[in-house]
């Protein structure tokens, strides 16, 4: 790595550069990787969630009050300095990064998840995972993620959707599409979704009209985006399987089921079909560029992909009509996991901007762990298969 400064090497600004420089660059299984920035936020309370699925608490308390501490220390507590709104930024008080404090730039599937981890952890013994968040820290992020919705019911990522689509007529890029305005996606208004519902289970009194019209808008933008298969696109992983993982976790918290909702019954349907012959579930990454479903070549199964139509389908209560599907799933999980407890790195599963790969190497620890503690909740003496 090659470093130039403009003046004193020694001097205290040179330093703090030196200081984050393991934020970017790292080693790892292959070889020097660098980064944009880093996912910790993400990571974080994805997993946090993961390990508070398997109810296995007393077993991992440190672990659970260490994740609680960053989760709360990556909370951004103001909003961009000075007049930013008079440069179009839009308010980040309450929210949460994509990677942590210091990022600054809001996101409302961060936020949401972040907002999951308090509210779980504030049910749960101070003792054993250290102090609650405060209502106002809630209050703060919750307003965020109300800001974030636009007129079509669909959740921005980082700022308000306002502009019109033919600007995207000037992206400058070769590979990244849909990059000049901000867009609304399946991702983030499923997170919001099952976010919102939470909250106001533990705090009704709070803006209550107003998360409720989010929640009727938000299951509106989901059925009018689902494809004819049933399925939703994914932005932000591959592709298919992602998205309708999230459509579905997000319009199950707000009360929809297989009975009352097509949609649901639809995405059903599509991820029973694609479901692969040794019970696992696996999508090439030609579906975020080509936006139609493409399986694996060679039919193989991914684990991350099987976990995320695993955690769809128990959203949806396939075990409830038919578990054969989920018991097919699980035994590939389980089958699958090494000696070590980790599983096995395979096809990469994190998607941008429809031609871009995104490297999560957490997945997949935090998705099977997932799957298999949802999938033994809801069928804790699974038949034989």
């Amino acid at each position: 790595m090659l470093a130039c400064w403009d003046e004193d090497p020694n001097g205290v600004c040179f330093k703090k550069h030196l200081a984050r420089i393991p934020d970017y660059i790292w080693i790892a299984e292959d070889g020097m990787k660098m980064q944009s920035f880093g996912s910790q936020e993400w990571d974080a309370s994805l997993a946090i969630q993961a390990l508070l699925a398997t109810d296995l608490t007393n077993d991992i308390n440190p672990t659970l009050k260490k994740g609680h501490d960053f989760i709360k220390a990556s909370q951004v507590k103001d909003n961009p300095s000075g007049d930013f709104k008079s440069m179009y930024r839009h308010i980040s008080k309450g929210s949460w990064t994509f990677s942590n404090q210091d990022h600054g730039w809001q996101l409302s599937d961060c936020t949401a998840e972040g907002l999951m981890c308090c509210l779980l952890f504030s049910k749960m013994n101070p003792e054993i995972v250290g102090e609650k968040v405060q209502l106002e820290l809630l209050t703060d992020a919750v307003d965020l993620i109300l800001s974030l919705q636009s007129k079509n019911g669909g959740q921005s990522g980082w700022e308000p959707a306002r502009s019109s689509n033919w600007l995207e007529i000037l992206n400058p890029t070769e590979f990244f599409e849909d990059i000049v305005i901000e867009h609304q996606y399946v991702e983030c208004t499923g997170s919001g979704m099952q976010a919102l519902v939470l909250f106001k289970e533990l705090h009704p009194e709070y803006r209550r009209e107003d998360i409720e019209s989010f929640l009727t808008d938000a299951c509106g933008f989901l059925e009018k985006m689902q494809m004819q298969d049933g399925s939703w696109y994914g932005e932000w992983g591959v592709c298919f399987t992602y998205g309708t993982y999230y459509a579905l976790g997000g319009l199950a918290a707000a009360g929809k089921t297989y009975k009352n909702c097509q949609a649901i019954r639809k995405a059903v349907k599509f991820l029973l079909r694609i479901q692969m012959p040794d019970g696992g579930w696996g999508e090439s990454y030609r579906s975020s560029p080509e936006k139609k479903y493409i399986p694996l070549e060679g039919n193989r199964s991914n684990l991350v992909h099987t976990s995320w139509a695993m955690l769809g389908l128990i959203h949806a209560k396939q075990e409830e009509r038919d578990p054969t599907p989920l018991h097919r799933a699980a035994k590939l999980l389980i089958n699958s996991q090494m000696e070590n407890g980790d599983f096995p790195q395979q096809e990469t599963t994190g998607a941008f901007k429809k031609n871009c790969l995104l490297h999560y190497p957490m997945n997949r620890n935090i998705f099977t762990l997932w799957a298999l503690a949802k999938y033994r909740k809801v069928l804790p003496q699974p038949t034989k298969v």
